[in-house]
């Protein structure tokens, strides 16, 4: 029985997004920076062509059906904060002063946006790599492994994301990020000129 909150026929539309949005971000990309000219029916079929191509390659719909979720939650909390610096009492020059030259909060964003376009790779095309990178322990359980008289157990499953998780949230990559972390505060404290 079809009820109004049946969203199964929506699943048929899901390609319509990616394919707008694509086509929203060369159109604009391509006004912008002038790079072909001034004419806006050349921008917009350059523009129409490369999303329609689109329609080719499944696993990129994948991939910005994975990310735009995020993006839009990174969005919407830049925009909370901007809500609540105002209301705090901050001036509104001050805030677009920041925000319009490049500084810590843009690499900030950018990072964030790398880190979730390599989600969202890992999260479509991670699976399928996988027999690739593994010969005959994919689909193994885990073992210990000893080496050097370190016992630990290995990162190598049958599931990507389990070996992502591992990978991560193992004790040498830890203890790697906390040097790392703790190398460039001692490099920005040494580098920085006495007060």
């Amino acid at each position: 029985m079809a009820t109004f909150l049946d969203i199964g026929l929506a699943q048929h539309f899901s390609v319509i997004f990616p394919v707008l949005l694509v086509f929203v971000i060369v159109f604009a990309l391509l006004e912008k920076s002038k790079i072909l000219g001034e004419n806006k029916g050349l921008h917009s079929l350059i523009a129409l062509c490369i999303a329609m191509m689109l329609l080719f390659v499944p696993g990129v719909i994948q991939v910005i059906g994975y990310m735009a979720p995020w993006f839009v939650l990174i969005f919407l909390l830049v925009f909370f904060f901007f809500l609540l610096l105002l209301a705090f009492g901050t001036p509104w020059d001050k805030i677009v002063g920041v925000a319009g030259s490049w500084g810590t909060p843009h690499w900030f964003l950018l990072v964030i946006g790398l880190i979730i376009f390599i989600g969202a790779l890992g999260h479509v095309y991670g699976q399928a790599m996988l027999p690739y990178s593994t010969e005959e322990t994919a689909g193994s359980e885990s073992v210990n492994v000893t080496q050097e008289g370190v016992e630990g157990t290995s990162t190598d499953t049958g599931d990507f994301n389990s070996n992502v998780g591992r990978v991560i949230f193992h004790p040498k990559t830890l203890g790697m990020v906390l040097l790392l972390m703790i190398g460039s505060l001692a490099i920005k404290l040494l580098a920085s000129a006495p007060k």
